[in-house]
């Protein structure tokens, strides 16, 4: 963390609104990702997203490393996505409004490649064991350091190396195998339509 965010952790803990704005607005996509990557739908991520910064906002001065702001952050998450799980709620109603989708935007196509090569990945890395799979996660799509990973999630630095080890194993294995079933698919289409 450098000196900027030290600062900001300073203005949170002197209960600064501005800093608090700054807080959502630097982490919550990460947040949110990270609880819908354990698995709450859309709108669970999005309660608990709130939630984590509620909690947060209130116990800023529990913070012992200054320096690990964002995985202080997910551990709330986390917590909050476990508690929920273990305690579910009543169902919200559902927001109606959809999001409006450009056409023809430009890389449209590019944006259409990369966004069924992450579905793949993502369905590949869902269907690893869920230590394995929440280890990628922190640290692959979260960015955390191996030993932020080891904390957040209360294991040593080794069984998360070990952990990492064997999902990118797995995970070669499983994208191996979906693409010969995607190619497989392609086949079979072609000969219908010939």
């Amino acid at each position: 963390m450098g000196l900027a965010d030290r600062w900001q952790v300073r203005k949170l803990r002197r209960g600064d609104p501005d800093a608090c704005r700054r807080l959502v607005a630097d982490h919550a996509a990460k947040v949110f990702a990270y609880l819908s990557w354990l698995g709450a739908d859309r709108e669970l991520a999005e309660d608990l997203t709130q939630e984590t910064y509620a909690k947060a906002w209130g116990a800023i001065g529990e913070l012992r490393q200054v320096g690990a702001l964002r995985p202080w952050l997910l551990r709330i998450a986390r917590n909050e996505y476990f508690q929920a799980r273990r305690h579910p709620r009543l169902e919200l109603l559902e927001d109606e409004a959809g999001q409006a989708v450009a056409d023809g935007a430009p890389g449209a196509l590019e944006c259409i490649e990369e966004s069924d090569r992450d579905a793949r990945l993502r369905r590949a890395v869902r269907r690893l064991e869920p230590p394995l799979a929440e280890t990628i996660v922190l640290h692959y799509f979260q960015a955390l350091k191996l030993r932020d990973v080891a904390s957040l999630l209360g294991v040593p630095v080794g069984t998360v190396k070990s952990r990492l080890n064997r999902a990118l194993a797995d995970l070669r294995t499983l994208l191996r195998e979906e693409e010969g079933h995607v190619q497989e698919r392609s086949r079979e289409t072609a000969a219908r339509t010939s």
